[in-house]
């Protein structure tokens, strides 16, 4: 009996270890994709009339994300249910397909092999419920068009042109995939027909593009699908197009908030019943809330009184509004930060007029004019007044104006250097006296002393004088401060023109005031820098020459400029691109996707230049109508 029990036990083990799944110990990893082995219906298929799919592969399979990784097109509210067994995968359909249609299920990401990972590469079935299979194709690919980074992982639909509502905002799309690492799509087995093409960043996965948190772009015509298409390129970027709207107003601390759903460009603020008051005000949160400061009415009582005010406002897209708000505050220990200095000039300039801007984190009240100076070491050689002082329209940014020449600014720096030497030559003379009057001293009451003391001083006398011919080191004068003896550069200073702002130069509403604060000023050397040249051709619209960093960063630009030179370019590697400005705004403008109205072209110079001390990099031009007639070739 003991013996059945222990042979039944071993068989038992055996069982489990046969069933138990694991990864295979030794060997080379495991590098190649499943394959498919076969699947019902079959790949590219026609008249399927089942409500169940099987998969069947060459390994055992892992499944993931299924719901979010399997796209059905054409899109269709289709239920089902899945169940994967060892190396086949079931999809039973709790209803049958449309019939006559062609369907495509594209698995993506969901299907890999249980032990190393490997994704099945060609995750796509296509089949029909009729007797026709359609073959048409899109493909292209999607590109961030402010730093031409591929756009990975973007949704590319279809939308069909003859509904009013099919766009990337209301509708959702019939046909639809998404871009690969290298930002290119393919959709195949489509429909002939007429389509409107999307691409979108669905970072919620509800195949609706949010254009204030979602980037977006379009195919500026429709699609006439009847054969498949050549390559198409989409461009994609970011623009809030949401309309301008007024959210809620309130009582924030001691403060007045009014608070926007996107961000404001520019606004104005106005008393109804004082209209000449400037109403200080801050704006916070990339500008989409402003907060009114109560030291703006000293005399409001809290929470009984209001202020009737009237805000027109902008946002990005010269989207406009007009608001009447009634202001009300409440009393409050909470305090606001102090004024403070965000950003301040770099400090290198080319001689001539100058301009030097601060940008604060709240706006200015009022100035205190004399610690607003350019200095030469500790030594002011101009206060800026009233007039050489510019804000902008909520005084949150101030200009200094000034001319500044550095041949005069050498010559000031020279004669500072002469007047210190003098004074260095006085010191030294004084001290030279003062040492020849204590030698005679000492002379006289040396002839006075007995002839037994005569070597004692004498010898304290020598030591003395040698001291005097070291003449490095510095010793207390008569008014106790220290004179360098024979020292060839007293001073430590090297004449350093700064820009200085004291303490309190800035002062808010509140009665803060920044810190001060200092900006070294140094002329630049042409043979220091490289220059850019080139040339605009082919153009009729005005156009805006933007010098980049290689991080697509703006360093520079110049507008209208047919024979272009960006000067004084540190060494290092840069970028160019040219924007269309086609209404001449002297901006870049996005378009309107529900119109299919394209945005304002952006062209790039494909190299990256590389830029060193006084060189000059020639022949970087820009052919437009060259550019003009690729991308119409490539889209037609």
């Amino acid at each position: 009996m003991i013996k059945k029990y222990t042979s039944f036990l071993v068989i038992l083990i055996i069982i489990y270890a046969c069933a138990t799944v694991q990864s295979p110990t030794g060997g080379e990893k495991d590098e190649k994709a499943p394959i498919l082995y076969k699947s019902n219906p079959k790949d590219q298929s026609t008249n399927f009339q089942g409500t169940e799919i099987k998969l069947f592969f060459n390994e055992w399979m892992k499944l993931e994300q299924i719901d979010k990784e399997l796209i059905i097109t054409p899109r269709e509210e289709i239920k089902y249910e899945t169940s994967l067994k060892k190396q086949e995968l079931i999809i039973k359909l709790e209803e049958p397909l449309k019939d006559s249609t062609t369907y495509t299920f594209n698995f993506r990401k969901a299907l890999s092999d249980i032990t190393e990972g490997n994704l099945w590469e060609t995750p796509v079935i296509a089949f029909s419920t009729g007797s026709y299979l359609d073959s048409l194709e899109v493909k292209g690919s999607v590109t961030q068009l402010m730093n031409q980074e591929p756009a990975k992982e973007y949704l590319v639909g279809l939308y069909n042109a003859a509904v009013d509502t099919a766009n990337l905002r209301q509708g959702k799309p019939i046909y639809f995939t998404t871009t690969n690492e290298e930002g290119t799509f393919t959709m195949k087995n489509l429909k002939a027909g007429k389509y409107l093409i999307y691409a979108f960043e669905d970072t919620n996965d509800n195949l609706i593009n949010n254009s204030q948190t979602e980037p977006y772009g379009i195919f500026p015509d429709t699609l006439i699908l009847n054969e498949s298409l050549p390559s198409i390129s989409i461009k994609t970027y970011q623009n809030n197009e949401d309309t301008l709207k007024l959210k809620k107003t309130s009582p924030v601390g001691k403060d007045f908030i009014i608070q926007y759903n996107k961000g404001i460009s520019d606004y104005k603020i106005k008393h109804q019943t004082d209209s000449n008051q400037f109403i200080y005000t801050n704006d916070v949160e990339q500008s989409k809330y402003l907060k009114i400061y109560k030291e703006n009415f000293p005399d409001l009582n809290y929470e009984t009184d209001s202020v009737e005010l009237l805000l027109e406002v902008k946002d990005s897209l010269n989207q406009s509004r007009i608001d009447t708000v009634f202001l009300k505050i409440r009393e409050s220990r909470i305090t606001n930060e102090n004024i403070s200095i965000k950003t301040k000039p770099n400090g290198k300039i080319i001689s001539g007029n100058q301009k030097f801007t601060f940008s604060l984190s709240k706006p200015v009240y009022r100035l205190n004019y004399d610690s607003i100076q350019l200095r030469i070491d500790t030594i002011p050689i101009k206060i800026f007044n009233k007039d050489e002082i510019k804000f902008n329209f909520n005084k949150k940014e101030a200009s200094l104006y000034s001319v500044l020449n550095q041949k005069e600014i050498d010559l000031l720096i020279d004669s500072l250097k002469s007047v210190h030497d003098s004074i260095r030559s006085q010191h030294d003379s004084l001290a030279n006296k003062i040492d020849s009057a204590k030698i005679d001293n000492d002379s006289t009451n040396i002839n006075r002393k007995s002839t037994d003391l005569e070597t004692k001083n004498r010898s304290s006398l020598q030591k003395k004088e040698t001291n005097r011919n070291i003449g490095k080191e510095a010793r207390p004068s008569s008014d106790g401060q220290n004179i360098a003896l024979g020292s060839t550069n007293q001073s430590t200073n090297n004449y350093t023109l700064q820009l200085y702002l004291g303490q309190g130069a800035f002062i808010g509403i509140e009665s803060d005031s920044t810190a001060n604060s200092s900006t070294n000023i140094t002329f630049k050397k042409a043979e220091d820098y490289g220059t850019i040249k080139g040339k605009v051709e082919g153009i009729e619209s005005d156009y805006i020459i933007q010098l980049l960093s290689e991080k697509y960063e703006v360093i520079d630009t110049l507008i209208n400029k047919n024979e272009y030179q960006f000067n004084y370019v540190e060494p290092g590697s840069y970028r160019l691109r040219l924007i269309e400005d086609t209404n001449g705004n002297a901006k870049w403008d996005a378009g309107d996707p529900l119109n299919l109205s394209p945005h304002e072209n952006i062209y790039y110079l494909d190299e990256v230049i590389t830029v060193k001390a006084n060189w000059e990099v020639i022949d970087k031009d820009f052919d437009i109508s060259v550019d003009k007639s690729v991308n119409e070739s490539e889209e037609n």
